[in-house]
């Protein structure tokens, strides 16, 4: 395999499958002068994207203009977004989703040929681009067949980074474990994009893959990159109730089509927290759901969609249905769904500027793992997919600068010192103390907690890729306990009740 590129790409979701097709539109990469791989953790569509159930959020409709898409993406975000920011990617939307129509992705349409927008949470008016409720597998579908007819791309699958060094000619080392032949290799590039995704395995429950382990913020905090409002963790209000750590999202679009939320006693309680009702930003919702949840004997409240009109439920919402009668059983046309807020975005991360670069030059960060400034406190609904696509776009003028230096230049690698830690404590420790409602005394003990497992943590005499995960997570958790204890004030997801 050939060992230097001019820019490796680290994530087949949205993020990175979406810079790699910019990056192939640009005449640098058709005349045949730019080298890109692209490697995925897993298989290239084992990714959140593939998960993602609403849609992505883009004005288009009559009535609907980019003022009400910004003021309702200021409001969720409790005013603590960029403003500019917030401004170039909504306004970028419309043609974002002519770039996703053109490689393929297919929308909902009406009867009348028109498209099916579709309005959530925070949404002033309807504005949700969907594909039934499997939108993320819509796009990511789409965006995969596309990457399969590009020549001069290099795409490696089941691969995990395992190290990521800046070398002494300003370019980047990464170490690689083939997890089918548990190999290691060093390949070397230019230009570094991290669109490695969440990290919903902090926590015991979340509606990430396996795969979110938080690498690539793991990667940039070891590069010097600086990290900004890690602990702006969004749950979603309503992840089906069952046994295991990935819960089963069911997506805001029902509410948006008319669901209710039920206490143990059957009775709508939403009215008691805001005027919105169920469309409230998340995080409203979500601290809604628990204290009803406090006040109760059931560790769950209820989803009630059986007033949604059947045909809606058929076409709209099928997957949900199905994944319903599977899982547990439940018809929901007739029955309630049992929902428990649950891990599911990260609007912190990796400080970007408005190309997607970090502070160290020639990285980026794309995605879920990059904080950009659009989501502030708060990510608005069916936002994220528009933001990854939106700084894809973004960082192709400074992907295609000519590198300083000749990539040929062979280097050593050498693995970090990894330990034996057990995750789960971990996970129990994140959910227990950094979860919807937070507290000094609370983050106090997480991170002695977590102090305590990596300084007595053994380390390890064979490399395993799971402990290599935990000691991602590990490192992780503990920036977010202190970017927590670092808040002063409670705005959007972050709210700690010792604060104001």
């Amino acid at each position: 395999m050939k060992k230097s590129f001019d820019i490796v790409i680290v994530g087949s979701g949205i993020g990175g499958l979406s810079t790699l097709l910019y990056l192939a539109q640009t005449s640098v990469f058709k005349q045949g002068h730019l080298s890109i791989c692209i490697i995925a953790k897993g298989a290239l569509n084992q990714t959140n994207t593939n998960w993602a159930q609403g849609g992505i959020a883009a004005v288009n409709a009559i009535g609907d203009n980019f003022e009400k898409h910004i003021s309702d993406t200021l409001v969720a975000g409790g005013f603590a977004n960029n403003k500019q920011i917030v401004e170039k990617v909504i306004t970028a939307g419309p043609g974002l989703i002519d770039d996703l129509i053109q490689w393929g992705t297919e929308f909902d349409k009406k009867n009348s040929n028109e498209y099916d927008l579709a309005k959530e949470g925070g949404h002033s008016e309807s504005r949700i681009w969907h594909k039934e409720d499997q939108t993320g597998k819509a796009i990511q579908d789409a965006l995969v067949k596309s990457l399969h007819t590009l020549h001069n791309v290099t795409i490696i699958e089941q691969t995990c980074v395992l190290n990521v060094t800046k070398q002494a000619n300003d370019s980047f080392g990464l170490s690689l474990y083939d997890t089918k032949n548990e190999s290691i290799s060093n390949i070397f590039c230019g230009k570094l994009v991290l669109a490695t995704g969440g990290l919903g395995m902090l926590y015991d429950k979340s509606t990430n893959q396996h795969l979110a382990t938080a690498d690539g913020i793991y990667f940039a905090s070891q590069l010097g990159a600086s990290i900004e409002n890690l602990s702006f963790v969004q749950f979603h209000p309503t992840g089906l109730y069952e046994e295991g750590q990935i819960s089963f999202l069911i997506s805001e679009a029902l509410r948006g089509a008319g669901a209710v939320l039920r206490n143990e006693l059957g009775e709508a309680f939403m009215y008691k927290y805001d005027a919105r009702l169920e469309l409230a930003p998340r995080d409203i919702v979500s601290r809604a759901i628990i204290e009803e949840i406090a006040s109760q004997k059931n560790s769950f409240v209820y989803l009630d969609a059986t007033k949604v009109d059947t045909e809606i439920l058929n076409s709209h919402f099928p997957a949900i249905k199905q994944e319903c009668l599977i899982r547990i059983g439940l018809n929901l046309e007739k029955e309630f769904i049992p929902i428990i807020p649950v891990q599911h975005y990260s609007c912190g991360g990796i400080k970007v500027d408005e190309f997607g670069e970090t502070s160290i030059s020639g990285l980026f960060a794309i995605g879920e793992l990059a904080c950009t400034g659009l989501h502030g406190a708060n990510r608005l609904a069916s936002n994220s997919l528009l933001e990854a696509i939106a700084f894809a776009k973004f960082a192709i003028p400074k992907l295609t600068q000519p590198n300083k230096e000749s990539q040929n230049v062979e280097m050593k690698q050498t693995l970090p010192i990894f330990k034996s830690i057990d995750k789960k404590a971990i996970q129990h420790i994140m959910s227990k103390y950094a979860g919807i409602v937070k507290s000094k005394e609370g983050l106090s003990k997480a991170f002695e907690a977590l102090s305590i497992i990596k300084e007595n943590a053994a380390v390890l005499n064979k490399f395993n890729l799971e402990n290599f995960e935990s000691n991602c997570i590990l490192e992780v958790a503990i920036m977010l306990i202190q970017d927590a204890q670092n808040q002063t004030t409670n705005k959007g997801v972050y709210y700690n009740i010792d604060l104001v």
